[in-house]
């Protein structure tokens, strides 16, 4: 069993330490440039979310929450938080200041993965502010400093989190003292005496040209290269029980292979000759030594014990744009660039609503359908299921 986790995947790191008994059952390696992923008890779960569920299932079934509710509750705080650029942090801070008024924690009465995940994902923001701004979101900052000291010292120091000086008390404002009028004329005095004096003016420095700002860079969905694709071969990966290699179809001039961990939850007879969407964009990862170039975009389940793939509208034919509702003149990233985040930024907001159609809710929780030719994806079974 083992468990592949980013080197900036703050989060897994510190549910690892959290979770003492998982880093000791589990192979932990370190991966650049690419998703975490962890292999356990034959599933295979891609994505900081998706890892920490499987690990809580196994490890820790009450951080994922004890009832229905709060499972759902859990990833929506999960998935929330994920969203990164200073605006979403800023409106994530403020929305966890407004819920926690009159909460401990982010879900229920105990900590959750929601309080784990959130926090290690705000961390760099919290350290980012300064004390004035901490206590005007003092319910945020007063969660954040009960979950860091919820924490040992050890597990902390293994995720590579440094305890950030949380002060609740208002803090003080230090006066600014006028100046005398006698110190006024006193300066006045002295300048017009060096006039007189004709004292040599200083020589004129050049000054500087500020340097235009870096732009922000601002990650909407239309970055994701998402093609309509058909499974033309399959079988079982030579090395890992848990995954398939596909060969997808999507109007080149020759199909991707594809590695995906559906072995669980799809048969391999339904496999075979199936409308996809692929994700086409995702930089190239090898896994167990065969490398895939896309990534199917399927549908999971609220108890993680169905996966479904989001399928495209009859009529379909591969390589067809698939787009989300309100972005369609947007235009992909030829590859995405991992440090960018943007796939990681987009993914925590996609899911199926009550009528089982895929879609992706933006901050303000509007919900873009996804969509080819006008018409919507939609999946077999699966309602209100995050898409990954």
């Amino acid at each position: 069993m083992s468990v592949s986790v980013s080197t900036n995947d703050l989060a897994l790191k510190l549910l690892l330490a959290a979770v003492p008994e998982a880093a000791k059952a589990l192979s932990v390696d370190a991966v650049a440039d690419q998703l975490s992923q962890l292999d356990l008890d034959g599933q295979h779960a891609e994505g900081t979310n998706a890892v920490a569920h499987l690990l809580a299932a196994k490890y820790d079934s009450e951080l994922a929450g004890t009832t229905d509710a709060e499972q759902a509750e859990v990833s929506q705080w999960m998935t929330m938080s994920a969203r990164h650029g200073p605006v979403e942090r800023q409106t994530f801070a403020q929305t966890l200041n407004t819920h926690l008024i009159q909460r401990t924690f982010l879900v229920g009465n105990r900590l959750s993965l929601a309080d784990l995940v959130a926090f290690a994902n705000v961390h760099p923001y919290m350290t980012s502010l300064t004390a004035q701004k901490r206590f005007a979101v003092n319910n945020f900052s007063r969660w954040f400093d009960l979950i860091q000291h919820s924490l040992s010292a050890d597990a902390l120091a293994k995720a590579g989190i440094q305890l950030v000086e949380i002060d609740l008390n208002a803090p003080v404002q230090a006066k600014k003292q006028a100046p005398s009028a006698a110190k006024d004329k006193k300066d006045a005095s002295a300048a017009k005496d060096k006039k007189d004096a004709g004292e040599p003016k200083a020589a004129k420095k050049k000054e500087k040209k500020p340097q235009p700002a870096a732009k922000e860079l601002v990650i909407v969905p239309s970055m994701i290269d998402l093609r309509v694709g058909h499974i033309v071969d399959v079988e079982k990966h030579p090395d890992a029980d848990s995954l398939y290699v596909e060969k997808i179809e999507v109007n080149e001039d020759e199909p991707r292979t594809v590695v995906s961990g559906l072995v669980r939850f799809i048969p391999i007879e339904q496999m075979k000759n199936r409308d996809v969407v692929l994700v086409c964009n995702l930089k190239p990862a090898s896994m167990r030594n065969v490398k895939s170039f896309a990534m199917v975009l399927c549908a999971t389940s609220t108890d993680g014990e169905t996966v479904e793939f989001v399928e495209p509208p009859k009529g379909s034919k591969p390589g067809d744009r698939v787009y989300f509702e309100g972005f369609e003149d947007g235009t992909p990233e030829k590859q995405l660039k991992p440090k960018q985040k943007i796939f990681e930024t987009i993914q925590p907001g996609l899911f199926t609503n009550d009528g089982r159609e895929a879609g992706w809710y933006d901050a303000d929780k509007k919900f873009h359908k996804l969509m080819v030719g006008g018409n919507v994806c939609t999946t077999a079974t699966v309602v209100n299921g995050s898409l990954k």
